[in-house]
């Protein structure tokens, strides 16, 4: 490496160049004449330049010598103090030998600071260039090409597999080098998770084996989800939930023409196997699904090398994989091969999937251990904080404090405990401890489910005889012959007429229970005189709602009116969701009784800031009731109470909501707060296709599987539900056809184009319910072909069946209607476009502030199209 090259002799005017950073002097440099210095003969004289006449090191003392301010430098001599000596030329500089007596008896002249920052402007007005490269450690990026690149290799090499990831989007230098040396990933790989991980597996790069285990994100290039982790080793790739989904497919969702038996020719000498008759499917990895993601590994039976004999149903394989293996197996098949050929080509492609499902398997196994390494900070900080509970005064038991959600939150914090996290803590749950002995106190009297009030001592004793009193009371309309009570029947009148107000109105069936029980709640608020009955703290006098009305209402008014075992009725009834389940990632629906079983069940039992669901923690008596369900009761369970309905008062405000709110969005429920009730938006009145016609293409307009594949190819991106997706499709292809044939479209060539639909839309999944099933209502809501998706050859064949001689086959598949394709192109416009505004502001926030880290899918959320802009492109306006 060249050292800075010093000024010319001749330059005497020149300011001198930047020191450099290291003070430890290893020789002197005198500025004396001859005659203030006795040099011994034996050494002999240096030349030496102007600049070195300021200081001088001896040792670890310096010499000052006074010069010229550098403000005022000019090409003359600078002026000297008549008491020092005037200056020599500077053809005598020497190097000079000190001897201790020389040092001890030397003048020593302390430096100037003002004579520093003089010399220091003087350097930053230098308009000398350097001609040598200055390698600092601070500036990495400015000469990482001036390093030897056998030196980025081994530092490389030392580097953490996340920090290799990093470095090839520093520059185009270090992504060229990474790419190119897979030496670099498997050392860093090996010296980060230890000899004994796996080795790479088969079909994989050490660059894509290390950006598996530790990177990040959805590997589908069109998701926007930049946070997903686990990685399915059985398909080596990482993808979130729906993308997994979307790329997978079971041997039952294929095409019936597209189940393939590897069968011998029968006409043909075979030798027997026990592959003959397997699926085509088994030919190709399989993993376990519950339906929505990963679950690991098919089992392999190692004694017999073969799959496990379990439920197709059970295991999914890759959409992509299945057509590549088709293609080779039906290309074999056409040249007629013998038996033989057959045979050996099946055990091969067997043997070699077995081969990768032992890998999958050892990685499956390895990544688990991994976990298991890692410290358990869940159980260190639970230690941790039970102690310090325990020696509170009075202490807090280990019970009480685990029914506080701000102690169980700071157990998922990964790092060790300090006494600063336990003040945090202290403060959050001491407020809180009286609502968590209450909860403590109904957990106990619950779990020794006392048959009687009898059975029990102390002050639980009177709420149970409370509980009891009440059920006696109210239980009276389940009897036989039905008998209200007067506060009931005056309850019922009030809901009867308010959801028959909601009807005439014509509210949707998502807000119809919660809305008719947050009218009645007004209305019953609003009035002046009430009628006397027995209310839920045991006093009698003006009537207080409690509970049991709601329910009473919903079981005895809107049943009455709407049948629950339809399909209406399984949208009125059973489509509400909970404000303690806050969850983006799945979504689960209840009725009005099961969801206050699930919230008695799991969030009554938590206490903290915000959380007010522990008010129906109050104990009471699971016994069957007085009455017996007859046989044609829709729900025998209701013989059995599992909630505290008549000892609870009927909130302001339910902790219930309508299927279409997200209770992610909104605030934590509050019993007391009066919100306004937001209902379903109505679906326009105008159809998205009018006014519009369908785009040329290359395709002729009777070509209807032609069309219908291009529409699919067009979609395939767009931020639509594949409903929606397959409505705009089959909609494109028959107003093509519509403009040169008047009939419609025979149902074979829809047949036909569904593979062809599959192979460029993947996200269009061919299972749909039947349109007519859900449309005519009457069908019972268990039905298969109204409460599941089914695959498109199983509901044309219930089609062609049922309902051949009703409708034409359109009307066969359940798609959003024209109106409702309007709304949901403009939900998803507003959504996407709230993403796109998040991501340019975090884009800009980058340029301003350094620490900023970019998205990892940020880009794909900004080139993402809008659903109009994809829709426009197939459907112009046409005036």
């Amino acid at each position: 490496m060249a050292e800075p090259q010093s000024p010319l002799r001749s330059d005497a005017t020149k300011t001198p160049t930047k020191p450099r950073s290291n003070p430890r002097p290893s020789f002197k440099v005198g500025g004396y004449s001859q005659r203030d210095i006795q040099t011994p003969p034996s050494h002999a004289a240096q030349p030496r330049a102007n600049f070195e006449k300021t200081i001088s090191f001896s040792g670890r003392r310096m010499i000052h010598t006074p010069i010229p301010s550098t403000k005022t430098a000019s090409p003359q001599p600078p002026n000297i103090n008549p008491s020092e000596p005037p200056p020599q030329s500077s053809d005598a500089p020497l190097f000079v030998h000190q001897t201790p007596a020389d040092i001890l008896n030397a003048e020593v002249i302390p430096p100037s600071k003002k004579r520093k920052c003089e010399q220091k402007r003087a350097v930053a007005r230098s308009t000398k260039k350097r001609t040598t490269t200055v390698l600092r450690p601070s500036r990495p990026l400015k000469i990482s090409d001036q390093v030897n690149g056998d030196v980025w290799h081994l530092i490389l090499g030392y580097c953490e597999p996340k920090q290799l990831l990093e470095a090839k989007l520093i520059s185009k230098d270090f992504n060229t080098r990474l790419n190119k040396h897979s030496t670099i990933w498997r050392k860093s790989r090996l010296d980060h998770f230890g000899k004994d991980i796996p080795e790479c597996p088969t079909g994989l790069t050490e660059q894509q084996y290390v950006y598996l285990l530790v990177g990040r994100g959805c590997q589908n290039p069109n998701c926007p989800r930049d946070q997903t982790v686990r990685v399915a080793w059985v398909f080596q790739l990482r993808l979130c939930a729906d993308c997994f989904k979307q790329k997978t497919i079971r041997v039952e969702d294929l095409l019936e023409h597209r189940r393939h038996f590897i069968n011998p020719d029968p006409n043909q000498p075979a030798d027997p196997s026990p592959l003959w008759g397997s699926l085509l499917s088994d030919l190709l990895p399989q993993a376990r699904t519950d339906g929505r993601r990963y679950g690991g590994p098919r089992v392999v039976d190692v004694s017999r090398n073969m799959w496990t004999q379990d439920v197709w149903r059970q295991y999914v394989f890759l959409e992509s994989a299945y057509t590549k293996l088709e293609t080779e197996y039906l290309a074999l098949r056409q040249t007629n091969p013998t038996n033989t050929v057959v045979k050996e080509w099946l055990e091969r492609t067997y043997e070699k999937v077995m081969a990768f499902m032992k890998e999958a398997a050892e990685l499956e196994k390895w990544n688990a251990t991994q976990s298991q390494d890692k410290p358990d900070y869940y159980q260190i900080r639970g230690d941790f904080f039970e102690e310090r509970a325990a020696a509170l005064n009075p202490p807090i038991e280990h019970d009480v404090l685990w029914n506080m959600a701000a102690f169980r939150n700071f157990l998922k914090i990964q790092s060790p405990p300090t006494e600063r996290s336990w003040a945090r803590l202290q403060s959050q749950i001491l407020p809180y401890r009286q609502q968590a002995e209450q909860v403590l106190e109904y957990k106990e009297m619950m779990d020794d489910a006392p048959l009687s009030y009898e059975d029990v001592d102390g002050p639980s004793r009177d709420t149970l005889r409370l509980w009891m009193d009440l059920k006696r009371h109210r239980q009276v309309r389940k009897r036989v012959p039905c008998y209200f009570q007067p506060e009931q029947s005056f309850v019922l009148r009030l809901a009867q007429k308010e959801l028959q107000r909601c009807l005439d109105s014509g509210i949707a069936d998502e807000d119809l229970l919660l809305l008719t029980l947050h009218n009645v709640y007004v209305a019953y608020q609003q009035l002046e005189h009430r009628p006397i009955g027995l209310n839920y703290d045991g006093t009698r006098g003006p009537y207080q709602l409690s509970l049991d009305d709601a329910r009473m209402i919903v079981e005895d008014v809107i049943e009455a009116k709407i049948d629950p075992t339809s399909q209406r009725g399984s949208m009125v009834f059973s489509q509400l969701r909970c404000r303690g389940c806050r969850r983006r990632d799945f979504t689960k629906t209840w009725s009005f009784t099961d969801a206050f079983e699930h919230i008695l069940n799991t969030h009554a039992m938590l206490v903290g800031e915000g959380i007010e669901f522990w008010r129906f923690a109050v104990p009471f008596i699971r016994e069957q009731a007085d009455w017996r369900p007859t046989p044609d009761e829709v729900n025998a369970a209701k013989s059995i109470d599992r909630f505290p309905w008549y000892s609870l008062p009927w909130p302001e405000c339910l902790p219930l909501v309508p299927v279409h709110r997200e209770p992610w969005k909104l605030d934590k429920w509050q019993p007391s707060t009066s919100e306004t009730y937001i209902e379903l938006e109505k679906p326009p009145t105008i159809s998205a296709f009018q006014g519009r016609a369908p785009a040329s293409n290359s395709f002729a307009k009777t070509d209807f599987v032609g069309n219908i594949r291009f529409a699919a190819q067009v979609l395939n991106g767009a931020r639509l539900n594949d409903e929606c997706q397959m409505k705009i499709a089959l909609t494109y292809a028959m107003e093509r056809w519509k403009l040169i044939l008047w009939t419609k479209p025979p149902l074979d060539l829809f047949s036909s184009s569904m593979a062809a639909i599959q192979e460029v839309n993947p996200t269009i999944s061919l299972q749909f319910r039947c349109g007519i099933c859900v449309k005519e209502g009457v069908v019972n809501q268990n039905a298969r072909q109204v409460k599941y998706r089914i695959a498109a050859d199983d509901l044309l064949a219930h089609w062609r069946t049922k309902h051949q001689d009703q409708l034409d086959w359109t009307e066969a598949i359940n798609l959003p209607s024209d109106n409702e394709v309007e709304r949901i192109l403009d939900k998803a416009d507003t959504k996407l476009q709230q993403e796109k505004d998040a991501a340019h502001q975090r884009k800009a926030r980058m340029d301003e502030d350094i620490r900023k880290r970019p998205k990892l899918k940020n880009n794909v959320v900004i080139n993402s199209r809008l659903a109009r802009d994809v829709f426009d492109e197939l459907f112009p306006r046409t005036g």
